[in-house]
């Protein structure tokens, strides 16, 4: 798979474009509770939806990968995690090669991670770099295989519906004049009218890419125009028309304000990177998993759509952020 939160033995993705075009790092924060303060009742029930009635206490650090959306990620879970007692600091690392081993040594306690990247990465830990994958397009199919082959210490909570994964766009024009909303549909009409593809180097060898396309929905594709991992150059590639549909990433912000459309892949070609918290065995019951299960389920593709719109695009601040996020979705 094309992604940034693959193994670096694997190609990068996408949201590292993001990242690149804004520069929004969260860095390191920290942050206490209030003891004291009495909470209005709307606060109240906030705190009653995202704790679940119980309370915290203790200090949790939580990792995350350096671009935008995890960091935003990590700072969205830390002021969960401070509504409930805890007192939470978010620390950045260049990758998962390095904060994995650190939660592993008990230096944090909470990551929000991809469930489809996760399970390749664990797997791959377990039985080599060359493993068949053992993600799926299926959420609940890879969630089962990677609590399968989660270390003693560790648990995953339940997965949000948003994810960060590979796509394929077009323009909005093309996808309304020829009623295309699916790669099914897209593959239909490529019988009649081959498609030139955008995509980075790597795209005419990778089994999600062209040889996917043609294989999982016998797209006929006539030419390959190479641009860069979902970035500016892919998009200017469909945009001027020099390709006909490019790949593209789920989350990132970029893309309908350039005009573009992510169709739906509708034979699961691409695996199931859903949001998910993974967490030390400690926080897997209790207010903390309360408050991080409680998060995901508001995490839905348009509202990742929009937090990473809020930071990429607008450059909030992404503690500024985290809280609205909190309060709108009644969690605070």
């Amino acid at each position: 798979m094309m992604s940034r939160r693959r193994s670096t033995s694997i190609m990068l993705s996408a949201a590292s474009v993001v990242v690149a075009l804004t520069a929004t790092a969260c860095g390191s924060s920290s942050s206490g509770g209030s003891p004291g303060v009495q909470p209005t009742n709307s606060a109240a029930s906030g705190q009653q939806a995202l704790c679940g009635g119980q309370s915290g206490s203790g200090k949790v650090v939580i990792g995350s990968a350096a671009f935008s959306e995890n960091e935003l990620l990590a700072t969205i879970y830390a002021a969960a995690l401070k509504e409930c007692g805890y007192k939470t600091s978010t620390k950045t690392f260049d990758s998962r090669e390095v904060y994995y081993p650190a939660l592993k040594k008990g230096d944090l306690q909470v990551v929000p991670e991809y469930a489809a990247t996760l399970t390749d990465f664990i797997n791959g830990q377990i039985n080599g770099a060359t493993a068949p994958s053992k993600a799926s397009g299926d959420i609940n199919k890879t969630m089962t295989a990677l609590r399968a082959e989660l270390p003693a210490g560790f648990a995953v909570l339940n997965p949000a519906a948003a994810t960060d994964k590979n796509t394929y766009a077009v323009t909005k024009q093309f996808a309304t004049a020829n009623n295309i909303t699916t790669m099914s549909q897209l593959a239909a009409y490529s019988q009649t009218h081959p498609l030139t593809l955008a995509g980075p180097p790597e795209c005419p060898t990778r089994p999600f890419c062209e040889p996917g396309l043609k294989k999982t929905y016998g797209m006929k594709i006539k030419g390959f125009k190479q641009t860069d991992v979902g970035g500016p150059l892919t998009v200017k590639a469909i945009t001027t028309g020099k390709a006909d549909l490019g790949l593209v990433f789920t989350s990132d912000p970029s893309i309908p304000k350039a005009g573009l459309v992510a169709l739906t892949d509708d034979k699961q070609l691409q695996a199931s990177d859903n949001l998910v918290p993974l967490v030390a065995k400690s926080l897997a019951t209790g207010a903390a998993a309360n408050a991080l299960n409680a998060v995901d389920a508001k995490l839905d593709q348009a509202t990742l759509l929009s937090l990473n719109k809020a930071v990429g695009l607008q450059h909030g601040k992404p503690s500024e952020v985290a809280k609205q996020f909190l309060q709108q979705e009644g969690l605070s």
